[in-house]
């Protein structure tokens, strides 16, 4: 038995002392699902439902029950989305994947379903303290079990890391049309956060123009650039881009997917190791492994750290054949600073003395 397997079947006895009710936060890449399927495997025969916010993360649950050799002809699966659908149903337990991605509503949705249901596992990776502190308000869910980043390198259960920032200029030179008017990318960003900053200290909604903003910054030709710049310089290396218009992605002069790309098998063959450069768009963050992959760069991110810490783990799991295999996470950021706060916050969970400013 491997340290990963002991610590799994550690994780899925505490679940059981402590009630059968509660969240393993449990660090990517360290096997969620298969610590599940080892609570599932105490029980006869039990009715499940399986809730997860995309596909992807159901298939990820399909093989790893398949590789397990347990019999999921008793499971519902769910999307976070259709919980509310299911909410009058009984089930002898309810498994909540990537918890800390639910909405509002669907918590409301949650609240219902807990009603008739007394056995819940939440499975998250990342969990802030203001996520957790919700959760357990608004479902009464508290914390069981913790296996932090850091504790699970220490055991060499995932891979060692190095974040790496690379910080860029709006363009203050070329005149470009922004909204009817000949600005640079600077001028007009500033003009924007101008209005903001007059709006918010009238007491007046701001949210349309702050979402103009982070555009402003998501488009941004400079980030492209270094983008495109730092590809070259990884040559044949494996590298996962995260952007955030299918617009950048596209651009980017490698193998792009997202919800307008046409070759779906594009993704699924990077996954598997085929190709060595791939750019997504709000896909791949969560619940998919790479194999092999040492290398990610964010050219997209904002202030949540969740999201943030899965899309840096992705290259994160822990390489048999590869055990001094060292994670690199190149992020682009703008100097604006509106994205060196939104960095800041999202690096909580990570080491600061593993963070280079290029």
């Amino acid at each position: 038995m491997t340290l990963r397997d002991q610590r799994q079947l550690e994780f899925s006895q505490i679940f059981e002392r402590t009630g059968k009710r509660g969240i393993l936060n449990l660090c990517p890449r360290f096997g969620k699902i298969r610590t599940s399927i080892l609570i599932l495997e105490k029980y006869n025969n039990p009715k499940i439902l399986i809730a997860y916010p995309d596909n992807n993360i159901k298939d990820s649950w399909k093989r790893d029950f398949e590789t397990m050799n347990y019999d999921d002809s008793n499971v519902t699966y769910t999307t976070h989305l259709s919980l509310k659908k299911l909410v009058t149903e009984i089930y002898d337990i309810v498994i909540i994947d990537e918890i800390h991605l639910l909405s509002t509503s669907q918590v409301l949705a949650c609240q219902k379903l807990f009603i008739k249901n007394n056995c819940i596992l939440g499975l998250t990776g990342t969990l802030t303290s203001q996520t957790e502190s919700y959760l357990k308000r608004s479902l009464k869910l508290r914390v069981v079990a913790k296996y932090s980043i850091q504790k699970a390198i220490d055991e060499k259960v995932i891979s060692d890391y190095r974040i790496k920032i690379i910080s860029t200029e709006l363009d203050a030179k070329t005149i470009k049309l922004y909204s009817g008017k000949a600005k640079t990318e600077k001028a007009y960003y500033d003009n924007v956060s101008y209005v903001i900053k007059k709006l918010t200290e009238e007491g007046k909604d701001t949210k349309f123009l702050k979402l103009k903003r982070k555009s402003i910054l998501q488009n941004s030709p400079c980030k492209v650039i270094e983008a495109k710049k730092l590809l070259k310089q990884l040559g044949d290396k494996r590298a996962l881009v995260f952007c955030g218009r299918t617009e950048i992605a596209d651009s980017l002069g490698i193998p792009s997917f997202h919800n307008k790309t046409k070759d779906k098998t594009i993704f699924q063959e990077f996954c598997e190791g085929i190709g060595n450069h791939l750019a997504v768009v709000k896909i791949g963050n969560t619940g998919t492994t790479y194999k092999p992959l040492n290398c990610v760069i964010l050219a997209d991110f904002d202030s949540n750290g969740e999201n943030f810490t899965q899309k840096i783990n992705r290259c994160m799991a822990y390489e048999y054949d590869n055990p001094e295999k060292l994670a690199i996470i190149y992020i682009i950021s703008t100097k604006e600073e509106v994205e060196v706060n939104w960095l800041r916050k999202s690096l909580e969970f990570f080491d600061k003395n593993k963070i280079e400013f290029l």
